[in-house]
C-alpha cells in the first residue's frame, strides 16, 4: 500500500480529500484508479458517487456553483446538496440522487456509489 492508502476491514480505501477541502454542502471532482467520483460533504457526513448524472453526463461535483454555463441557462446557483434529504441535484437538470444509495427515485436509475472513511482528518474512499 501507497502512502495514500488505508486497509480498513480488509479492504484498501484510498485517500482523496482532507476534510477542510470540501465546503458544507458542496462536493468536489477525484480521480481514483481511473474512475471519476464526486464527493459531497452534506453536514460533515461524507459521500461519494459517480460524478457523472445518469441522465445526460452533467459533472455532479458542479451541484451548487454559480453559472458554470451560458448565461441564459442558469440561476445563480444550480443544483446542490440537500443534507437532511441527503440527496445531490444534478447541476443540469435537476435530477436528484439520493447520495447513500445512488437511486433517483423518478427514474428509478442508479449510479454508483462509493464506501467512504473519515481517518485523522482525511477523506478515503473505497473502489
Amino acid at each position: 500500500m501507497s502512502d495514500d492508502t488505508i486497509a480498513i476491514g480488509g479492504d484498501e480505501y484510498t485517500r482523496v480529500a482532507a476534510v477542510g477541502d470540501i465546503e458544507s454542502n458542496r462536493g468536489i471532482a477525484v480521480s481514483v484508479d481511473g474512475i471519476e467520483i464526486a464527493v459531497f460533504n452534506a453536514d460533515g457526513e461524507f459521500y461519494a458517487i459517480s460524478n457523472r448524472c445518469a441522465h445526460q453526463s452533467a459533472p455532479m461535483c458542479k451541484a451548487g456553483e454559480k453559472k458554470i454555463n451560458a448565461e441564459h441557462t442558469w440561476t445563480e446557483s444550480r443544483g446542490g446538496v440537500n443534507a437532511e434529504a441527503c440527496t445531490v441535484s444534478c447541476p443540469w437538470h435537476l435530477w436528484e440522487w439520493d447520495l447513500e444509495t445512488g437511486k433517483n427515485e423518478a427514474s428509478g436509475q442508479r449510479i454508483a456509489t462509493f464506501d467512504v472513511a473519515v481517518r485523522d482528518e482525511d477523506i478515503f474512499v473505497r473502489i
